[in-house]
């Protein structure tokens, strides 16, 4: 008896510690893909077209455009988590500044279908539930963003917004809207993303809900 419980406990032990290693390398591998973003990002190369007028052709197009799917399937393939948040954020930023016009409306394009399915779990919310995530989120956002960031964000103060938000839904509120104020509503999805997930996890597992 004292032999099996004996083997049983060194099983669950070495369980733990290939969960925790995986998890570190897990973590390991999260941060050099933000490095690597980083590189994509701020390389010198890549021309800031925000002040110019028309858009870019030839081989720079096709250039940026690879470029550009580059950066959004950088964005889009991170689970998000403490360690790599504000920096990605910072350089989702930093690569939307040097867009063109045109490229602009392609980058938050392909970002907000990366965000698909946290958009549709919102907005199949109740209203009331749909409010009081987002004033969550506008909270958490106020507390996560950098300062230099967070004084741009004009949403964050917009409270008649928050209310048509959590009336008519993300997709219906982003409608008609520039992109740059749709880069503004990115931040707020995914944290909004983040808190209905925790609502799904069971009880036991530690959730409290949405309270």
């Amino acid at each position: 008896m004292k032999v099996r419980v004996f083997s049983s406990g060194i099983l669950i032990c070495v369980v733990i510690w290939t969960l925790v290693v995986a998890a570190q390398g897990y973590f390991r591998g999260m941060r050099r893909t933000a490095e690597t973003l980083g590189k994509v990002v701020e390389e010198t190369t890549f021309r800031d077209w925000s002040g110019k007028k028309g858009e870019p052709s030839g081989k720079e197009r096709e250039t940026r455009e690879k470029r550009i799917r580059e950066v959004v399937s950088g964005l889009t393939g991170q689970e998000f988590n403490p360690d790599t948040k504000v920096r990605l954020i910072e350089l989702r930023t930093q690569f939307y500044s040097k867009l063109s016009k045109g490229e602009r409306e392609v980058f938050v394009t392909a970002l907000l279908k990366g965000l698909d399915t946290y958009i549709m779990l919102f907005d199949s919310l109740p209203g009331e539930r749909r409010r009081k995530l987002v004033k969550r989120a506008v909270k958490a956002a106020r507390d996560e963003l950098p300062p230099e960031l967070r004084n741009t964000y004009e949403l964050l103060e917009a409270e008649e917004e928050h209310d048509r938000i959590g009336e008519i839904g993300w997709r219906a509120a982003m409608e008609s809207k520039e992109p740059d104020k749709i880069m503004e509503f990115l931040q707020l999805i995914e944290i909004a993303g983040e808190l209905i997930q925790r609502m799904r996890i069971p009880q036991w597992e530690g959730a409290r809900g949405d309270k």
